[in-house]
This record gives C-alpha cells, structure tokens and sequence, in this order.
C-alpha cells in the first residue's frame, strides 16, 4: 500500500530530526560539564558572590514592595490614593466595584488570595471617583 511507504518514510525523517537534535543538546551539555569541571576557587567564589548579591538585590526589592502594601488585598480610600497607588507600583491590579451589584462582590476571594510581590491588588469604591458617568452607572449614583 502506497500509504505505508509514506508514513515509513516520515517517521524515518522524523527519527533522524529527533536523533540530531538530541545529539546538538548532548554536545552542548558535554561542553558545558567541561567548563564546570575546569573551575577553579577564584572563579567558584565569584559565582558565590554574584548570587549572594542577586540574593540581597531580590530580598531589597521584595521589603521594597512589601512597603508599598504588595501582597496584600485592601481598599484605596479615594481618587487620589489611588492615583498614588500607580504611581509607587510598575504593575497595579484594582477592583472596581460597587456596594450595590451582586457581582462586584464575585470578585473579592480570586483577589483575596493573591499574594503576588510586584503586583499591588487594591480595590476602589466606583462611587469615590469622579467625573462623566458610564453606560452602566445608574442615576442614583
């Protein structure tokens, strides 16, 4: 059957693609073993100090943000906080809701559970901001 012979000679291509790929990652791994088994003190010790300054970078910047209440879920009180909030944090996650609907509750436990550091969770009243109404804020807003 002619469509045995195609699908034999597709694996066999296939296999050989496998087969080389596997032996470029090996060869890339053996030269990479090389170079760690010709390290010496002086050069083991650099490596040390460079993760140990990652290291401290990584926990300045993880009380940094702790500072700025990442890792927390909370209400920014007003308009104006708010706008602080963003400004002190690169990445900003908020919730804007409203008292009144069912849904804006919906979002509260997804929220509450983040503890992500470089992201601020806050949440804002969509009553304490101001300016033009939308489509879906009622008149007694």
């Amino acid at each position: 059957m002619e469509g045995d012979g195609s699908i034999d000679m597709f694996s066999n291509v296939l296999e050989k693609q496998f087969l080389q790929a596997a032996k470029i990652v090996e060869n890339h791994l053996d030269s990479e073993i090389q170079k760690l088994d010709q390290i010496d003190e002086d050069e083991l010790e650099l490596l040390k100090e460079k993760r140990l300054a990652a290291l401290r970078t990584a926990q300045q910047r993880k009380q940094e943000w702790l500072s700025k209440g990442h890792g927390e879920y909370r209400e920014v009180p007003s308009e104006r906080d708010f706008f602080q909030e963003v400004k002190e944090s690169e990445k900003v996650v908020c919730h804007f809701y409203r008292d009144s609907t069912f849904s804006g509750n919906l979002m509260e436990p997804p929220f509450q559970s983040q503890k992500k550091f470089g992201t601020n969770f806050t949440k804002l009243e969509k009553k304490t901001i101001r300016g033009k109404k939308y489509d879906s804020d009622s008149d007694d807003d």
